[in-house]
């Protein structure tokens, strides 16, 4: 016995309003902002290209063939566009909660048990990643995003004590209904802005100290430029970043005064030795970051060509990771170096205009997290590769390998 149209018509509707009742708060339902994507897109095309160019003289010698890291990064590319497919379909207020707290505290046991595992670890590159049979993670790296979305959690919980002056109850913003007990307990010491403050530092030292911990010195800096970025666009009193500044620059003074305290901090310390004493240093100290300024110096107004590079002939040590934007300079020249950071300049502004508009201020801080660690990163590889940085190891989104 068949089902009349109508009645066929009815039961899809129902099911349609099932699935909606049971999954609607996860989806989202707003549309896909073209220019963005269209920006991703350059980008990734743009890095495909220019890593290949960059890596296939060190691929053919090391990795057994020229191809290897283009269809490396190929895949990761194509998992990471997978998941940007099924993320852009869950509503992100949804992370406006508990999912914040499973991810602060995910991500914290994460790295606690790397520290654990690799306590008698001796290198510092094995520091920093779990290894279970052939899979690899380096929790550093999800700590990037976690601490952006817990910090746009707490920043949109205690966003009216961050602005004010005097003391007021923690509210919440649009995106939430109520708090639970948890968050009450919690949030019940951030009642003005000093206080709301110490919350979102203690949060910011514990990512960066355990970082810190597993020798992961760049991320450690990426980590805090992104917190302190933050806690600015929170709206908090100019005099605490004034108090943070003094103590980077009294902090840098004393480094640059006195480089010997940095004896304890392996290969950093030396890093960060030759960059101070440039006249004395030794060329093999020196090596990667002279052959970059090389590579830049010979590119020109318009480049040696598109595959012609000469210093990625295995002159700069990895040219595919984090000294790509030499590799850039050179074959592409001026011309090219000047429209990537267009590029970068043009995504981050959208980023900015997405989160100007978005209606709900959770949404507004987690994009605007996501543009500041975006931008952080692009200027502390430029600034690095130009000598005006120590090596810190940051790579070059959408370019550097992996």
């Amino acid at each position: 016995m068949s089902i009349p149209a109508s009645g066929r018509r009815n039961n899809v509707r129902t099911l349609k309003n099932k699935v909606d009742k049971s999954f609607g708060p996860y989806f989202a339902k707003g549309s896909v902002d073209l220019v963005f994507l269209s920006l991703v897109l350059v980008l990734f095309t743009f890095g495909i290209i220019m890593m290949y160019s960059a890596s296939y003289a060190f691929s053919e010698a090391n990795k057994g063939g020229a191809n290897v890291l283009l269809y490396s990064q190929l895949q990761r590319g194509l998992i990471g566009f997978v998941c940007m497919a099924v993320l852009s379909k869950v509503d992100y207020k949804f992370l406006n909660g508990r999912p914040a707290l499973l991810v602060f505290f995910g991500t914290v046991g994460l790295l606690v048990l790397t520290l654990v595992l690799n306590i008698n670890a001796t290198d510092s590159q094995t520091k920093r990643w779990i290894s279970i049979g052939p899979l690899q993670l380096q929790p550093s790296e999800f700590a990037k995003f976690a601490l952006i979305i817990v910090l746009a959690y707490m920043i949109n919980i205690m966003q009216e004590p961050l602005m004010s002056k005097t003391k007021k109850h923690i509210r919440l913003q649009r995106g939430r209904d109520r708090l639970t007990r948890a968050e009450e307990n919690v949030f019940s010491f951030g009642t003005n802005c000093f206080r709301a403050c110490m919350l979102l530092s203690a949060v910011i030292c514990l990512f960066c100290g355990l970082v810190f911990l597993e020798s992961h010195y760049s991320c450690t800096i990426l980590l805090f430029s992104v917190g302190v970025m933050m806690l600015w666009i929170s709206g908090a009193k100019g005099r605490y970043f004034a108090l943070l500044s003094a103590f980077v620059i009294i902090a840098v003074t004393v480094v640059l005064l006195k480089p010997e305290i940095l004896e304890g901090f392996g290969f950093a310390s030396s890093r960060i030795q030759s960059f101070i004493n440039k006249d004395t240093a030794s060329a093999d100290s020196r090596y990667q970051t002279l052959n970059g300024l090389y590579a830049i110096g010979s590119g020109g107004f318009l480049g040696v060509g598109l595959g012609n590079s000469m210093q990625k002939q295995l002159y700069i040590p990895e040219p595919q990771n984090d000294f790509i934007f030499p590799v850039i300079c050179e074959e592409l020249g001026f011309v090219g170096a000047a429209a990537v950071l267009v590029l970068f300049a043009a995504l981050i502004a959208r980023g900015c205009h997405i989160a100007l508009k978005c209606k709900n201020y959770f949404g507004a801080l987690l994009v605007m997290g996501i543009m500041i660690q975006v931008g952080i990163q692009v200027i502390f590889n430029i600034f690095v590769v130009t000598d005006i940085f120590p090596n810190t190891g940051i790579s070059l989104p959408f370019f550097s390998y992996g």
